[in-house]
């Protein structure tokens, strides 16, 4: 049996195991089947939003943030939507879904869930703001794919909690061990190879899956590929060094090599977004909770 089917069934008995994390909330669920559905109009989309008062009050929070900067209130779902279009919406709506799903995560000695959601939302804020810089990519999904970029970590904690505490004590005692290498150790498989076939589960676009499965290594990607895996490496790499969240799964302290030339970032443009990203993950924290 080779590595790759070692580690595709380790990632596959995972997935069986886990529970809450593996269902994403109803209503985001219903937004996923009508964004995959290519005769579905913004009519189902909005009926969705307006059943979950909540997740619409959440979207509408986002739309009207300082990220989008419109001069006017947006006062309703279906206006958000003429403004940004389904799939704008769509992303915004799952982004604000993530917010109790990282947080009712399971807790160990040395890790906190709230942590991770923290950490998330600071790459998924760098990620929109590198996007918004660096073109190609829509930036509110550029903002979910950092949301979602450590998911795996969930699905590893769920589905072997005894082994990931060992993992978190090893990370802990070790500072030179890098969380990769622990997560071979004690897991089989990487958060990367979770987070990417838990998205597929959820029949989430290619992209984000690509994002989740190659944060850590975009530029092993086909050329049409690295874009948005490579966004999310660079926002990653900023939110480690500002720091806040757990961040010891970042594993370095700068982009890999030609990451930066790919999006056409310079030393300024990485610095500007270093020096905001503390004040914006505050703002986006408060937009995004529940």
């Amino acid at each position: 049996m080779t590595t790759v089917s070692i580690n595709d069934q380790i990632v596959h008995s995972a997935l069986k195991r886990v529970t809450t994390v593996a269902t994403l909330p109803v209503s985001a669920m219903r937004i996923m089947k009508i964004a995959e559905d290519p005769t579905s109009t913004e009519d189902a989309l909005l009926e969705v939003l307006e059943g979950d008062p909540p997740l619409a009050a959440r979207v509408l929070k986002v739309v009207n943030s300082a990220f989008y900067g419109r001069p006017r209130q947006v006062g309703s779902t279906a206006a958000a939507m003429r403004l940004l279009g389904v799939n704008a919406i769509r992303n915004v709506a799952l982004a604000a879904s993530l917010n109790r799903l990282f947080r009712g995560g399971r807790t160990v000695p040395g890790f906190e869930a709230d942590e991770l959601w923290t950490h998330a939302v600071a790459v998924g804020t760098a990620a929109r703001r590198i996007a918004e810089r660096c073109r190609g990519i829509p930036q509110e999904e550029a903002m979910l794919a950092g949301l979602l970029h450590d998911i795996g970590i969930l699905v590893a904690i769920q589905a072997s909690p005894t082994e990931f505490a060992l993992l978190i004590a090893a990370t802990s005692r070790d500072p030179a061990l890098s969380f990769a290498e622990a997560e071979s150790q004690w897991l089989g498989a990487t958060h990367e190879a979770f987070g990417k076939a838990l998205c597929e589960q959820w029949r989430f676009p290619d992209a984000l899956a690509k994002a989740c499965g190659h944060h850590h290594d975009p530029m092993t990607l086909a050329p049409a590929d690295q874009r948005l895996p490579a966004i999310i490496h660079v926002a990653d790499v900023i939110a480690g060094r500002v720091g806040g969240g757990y961040t010891r799964s970042v594993g370095r302290d700068a982009p890999a090599d030609g990451v930066c030339e790919l999006l056409g970032l310079g030393t300024a443009d990485l610095a500007d977004i270093e020096a905001q990203l503390s004040s914006d993950v505050e703002k986006t924290l408060g937009l995004l909770a529940a």
